[in-house]
Parts: C-alpha cells; structure tokens; sequence
C-alpha cells in the first residue's frame, strides 16, 4: 500500500492491476490503498480473461458471462463503482466474439466500465484494431523490437491509446533490481542470455523508458517495482523524457 501512496505522491495517476495478480490479491490491496486517496483521481486499470487461484493455476475464459463476473469480482476488490479500462488479458483472435464485443458494450453503457482495451502481442492485437471497438492497445515497446512489432505499434497509436510494457527489456542487466518473484525471474532470464528480442547496444533504465515514450511512441508505459528508490528513478525518468507518463502496476 505504502508504495501505492507514495507513487500518488510523486504524480503517478493511473494504476494497472488485474485478477489474475496474485489470485485478485493485487486489486484487493489497491483497493485499499483507493480508499485513502480523492474519489475517482487515479485511473484504474483491470483485466478479465485470464483467472488464477495460485502460482501455476490459471484459467481462460473470454465467455460474456465470465468477463460480466470477473468484472464485478474486481470492482468488489477495487472499492469502485467503475473501472476506467477493462483490457482483455491477450485473448485469441476467435475469442474476439461478436457475443463478447456486445458484453463489453453493455458494461460501458451501464457505466461499469468507461473504455475497453486489448493486451497483447501480435495477430490479436491486429485483430481488436479491425473490429473499431477497442480504444486501448498494450503492447511490448522497446529498441528490440523487430521491423514488423515497431510498423505496429504505429498503426496501434493512431487507432487509440498505446500503452508499454515490457519497456525495459533492454536495460542493461546490471542495475541493481529489488528483490522480488517478477525481479529474480528477469534477472535469470538476463544472465541466461535470453530475451524474445534483444537491441545491438543494452540502454539504461532511463533509456528505455524515454525509448518507449519517444521513439517507441508510447501514450504511456508500465513499470512495476517493489523498491522506493527505483520508483521514484522511473518517475524522474519519464518525467524528463519529454513524452507521455508512467502507469505502475
């Protein structure tokens, strides 16, 4: 929670969670962290496709009944009377049901939810772009990216808002990471040499995030963290970069 506040503090408004965080533990403690700042201030940020109930426990549905109750779940864990976007949490192409399309129309229009997104990689991401009806894109922004990914991110920006994730995927490794699940995963995966994408020349943390903001064209990128010194280093960064803002999660 205190991390939570203290992020507010420094400017961050808009907060990224979702149920399959921690088994819904992750809303249900920034919910709590909600109840101690203005009403409807930061911008809360949820997902729905993808459930979980422990480490290695995770289920998929994209069915309207199961994202109209993965969304009262979270409003419920939230401490909200609405999310201000619902990102579908990398769905398929053929999950991308007229059925579902009308189920997120209905929860803006009973003002559950205010905007809809996808999160995600590839083809899905192409695939919400045609259907018209999703105004929030979350995608990997980084140098690394291949020719095709980086030609996406463009057509992703023009059709809403485009969201970063995994911005500091070339960082340079040795940055001192707080220790964490999320950090000792990267970190392995660092000194193991393997990335799904990896730039000639490794930048610094703050590199990347103006990369993301700036060339990437990035609205808005996500970092997560569990150290305070490192939050407020992000917070400078993008601050400084001259772009958009920074989303914590």
């Amino acid at each position: 929670m205190q991390m939570i506040l203290h992020a507010y503090a420094l400017g961050v408004r808009t907060f990224d969670t979702g149920p399959s965080y921690g088994a819904g533990e992750a809303e249900r403690r920034l919910g709590e962290a909600l109840a101690r700042l203005p009403p409807y201030d930061p911008i809360v940020a949820t997902k729905v496709g993808l459930q979980s109930s422990g480490i290695k426990r995770r289920e998929r549905d994209f069915s309207a009944d199961a994202v109209r109750r993965s969304v009262e779940g979270s409003l419920k864990r939230l401490r909200r009377a609405r999310i201000d976007c619902l990102y579908l949490h990398g769905p398929a192409e053929n999950e991308l049901t007229d059925t579902l399309l009308r189920a997120l129309a209905d929860l803006r229009r009973e003002g559950r939810v205010v905007s809809v997104g996808v999160c995600g990689r590839g083809a899905e991401l192409e695939a919400a772009m045609r259907t018209g009806e999703f105004t929030h894109f979350m995608a990997p922004v980084h140098a690394g990216l291949k020719s095709a990914a980086k030609e996406r991110l463009y057509r992703l920006r023009t059709a809403g808002e485009l969201v970063g994730i995994e911005v500091m995927t070339t960082a340079n490794p040795r940055f001192p990471l707080p220790v964490s699940a999320g950090a000792t995963w990267r970190l392995a995966r660092a000194v193991m040499g393997w990335s799904p994408d990896r730039a000639a020349t490794p930048m610094t943390h703050g590199e990347s995030l103006c990369w993301a903001l700036n060339e990437g064209g990035a609205h808005r990128v996500i970092t997560t963290t569990s150290n305070i010194a490192h939050l407020e280093a992000n917070v400078w960064a993008v601050n400084n970069c001259g772009g958009g803002g920074l989303i914590t999660g």
